[in-house]
C-alpha cells in the first residue's frame, strides 16, 4: 500500500476497503457461468453491479477520511464559525417569509394526508363490516 498521510483511522479504513475490493474481485471467477455457484450469483446481482474498478473502495475510504479531517479543522476556527453563523442569520432573515410559508404549507399537507388516511381506513373498516354481515 502506498504511503498514506493522515491519521491511523483513515489508513485502516483504506486498508479494509482495499481488502474488501480484492475479495470481491477474486469471487468473480467462480461465479461466472452455470454451476453450483449460480444461487450466489443471483444474490450478488440483487445487491447491484460490482464496481468496474475494485480499487475505488480504497479511494472512497481515503476521500471520506480526508473530508472529515478538513471539516474538523475548519470547525476549530472561531472567526470562520462566527462568519458562517452571521451568513446563515442573514439568509434566514432575508428569506423568512418564504421559510414560514413553506413550513405552513408542509403542515397543511400533513394534516390533509392524515385526514385522507383516516377516511380511507374508515372506508375499509365499513367494507369489512358489510362483508362480515353479508357472509354470516
Amino acid at each position: 500500500m502506498a504511503h498514506v498521510h493522515g491519521n491511523k483511522k483513515m489508513a485502516e479504513a483504506a486498508a479494509e476497503a482495499a481488502e474488501m475490493a480484492r475479495s470481491h474481485g477474486s469471487m468473480m471467477g467462480p461465479m461466472m457461468g452455470p454451476g453450483p455457484h449460480a444461487p450466489m450469483m443471483q444474490g450478488a446481482m440483487m445487491h447491484g453491479p460490482m464496481p468496474t474498478n475494485p480499487g475505488s473502495h480504497a479511494v472512497k475510504a481515503v476521500a471520506v477520511g480526508a473530508g472529515g479531517g478538513l471539516v474538523r479543522r475548519l470547525s476549530r476556527h472561531p472567526l470562520l464559525m462566527f462568519g458562517l453563523g452571521v451568513a446563515a442569520g442573514i439568509l434566514v432573515y432575508k428569506y423568512r417569509k418564504e421559510i414560514i410559508a413553506a413550513a405552513v404549507s408542509v403542515g397543511e399537507k400533513g394534516k390533509d394526508a392524515v385526514l385522507q388516511a383516516k377516511e380511507s381506513l374508515e372506508d375499509i373498516v365499513a367494507e369489512t363490516q358489510e362483508e362480515g354481515e353479508s357472509g354470516s
